[in-house]
């Protein structure tokens, strides 16, 4: 095996962990009914599956398409923003405060659910003359996310116990993974990446993360903390399935996986920093006890 072979079988067994233990330890920190109860709010549910399923994807790939960058880096850039509902983003609103969590929870678990059907017909129009099976896609989809989830609702339900203790490992299981995934990619593709950032890939890439978050709290209404959480969880794209479609399907095509993990890691540190940010603020203008 070469140096090359062995850093993208990490990067893909990186990518398939990480989003497998993360969803298996969403399915732990919630009963059934914390999950379903908050999309009681039926309209906010379908406006924002209609948002992030269809609206995101769609303008940003009209601003990947409209902004200088080279062509060729278009779909791996849209390839990473076409999946929703990103662990993340739970992340996210807990550090923010000032957010509803089992609002982003269910919504995240919902948004998963529907990248079943969306992420592979949006893949299949994003990349044209690649190979991509829509149905490889989807049994991928099904075997990181669905049933992951339903496993740890299944333990959640019947090992209470074992769930609490077990579900803060996943999460640092998960985080690992990633990391070892980001890092090999990285590795792979240095001199790909190297000459995006700064470049108009990165500058695109920050562009769709504002927009997407702009988009989301407009959806929010009046509540602060519902804007919050809307905002957040729309902002931050399920970009791990854009690179197992990449992985996996593409062979990791260093033109694809490149602009994808750019935008992997700006989509990561742009909403966090806002987040943190809007922890501080809630903190500072909390009443004394």
């Amino acid at each position: 095996m070469t140096a090359d072979q062995l850093l993208a079988a990490l990067f893909n067994a990186g990518i398939v962990i990480s989003v497998g233990a993360t969803v298996l330890s969403l399915g732990m920190s919630f009963t059934v009914g914390q999950l379903v109860s908050p999309l009681r709010r039926v309209w906010l549910v379908i406006a924002m599956v209609v948002l992030n399923a269809l609206v995101i994807p769609a303008v940003a790939w009209g601003i990947a398409k409209a902004s200088p960058m080279n062509n060729q880096y278009v779909p791996g850039l849209v390839l990473a923003t076409l999946g929703a509902g990103s662990a993340a983003s739970l992340k996210a609103t807990q550090l923010a405060r000032r957010a509803d969590l089992p609002l982003a929870v269910s919504l995240a678990v919902v948004l998963q659910l529907v990248n079943i059907v969306a992420v592979p017909l949006w893949a299949g129009k994003v990349v044209t003359g690649a190979s991509i099976s829509a149905w490889d896609i989807v049994k991928s989809l099904l075997a990181l996310v669905l049933l992951p989830l339903v496993v740890g609702l299944f333990v959640r339900a019947r090992y209470a116990d074992h769930a609490t203790s077990w579900q803060p490992e996943l999460v640092k299981a998960a985080n690992l993974a990633l990391v070892v995934a980001i890092a090999t990619g990285i590795a792979a593709n240095w001199s790909t990446i190297v000459s995006m950032f700064g470049s108009w890939v990165s500058v695109t890439a920050i562009a769709i993360v504002i927009l997407a978050g702009v988009l989301g709290l407009l959806l929010g209404g009046k509540s602060a903390e519902v804007r919050t959480t809307t905002g957040l969880v729309s902002a931050f794209r399920f970009g791990s399935l854009g690179l197992v479609i990449i992985g996996t399907q593409l062979n990791g095509n260093p033109t694809y996986l490149g602009p994808a993990i750019v935008f992997a890691l700006i989509d990561f540190i742009l909403p966090i920093a806002l987040a943190v940010e809007i922890g501080h603020r809630t903190d500072a203008t909390a009443p004394a006890s």
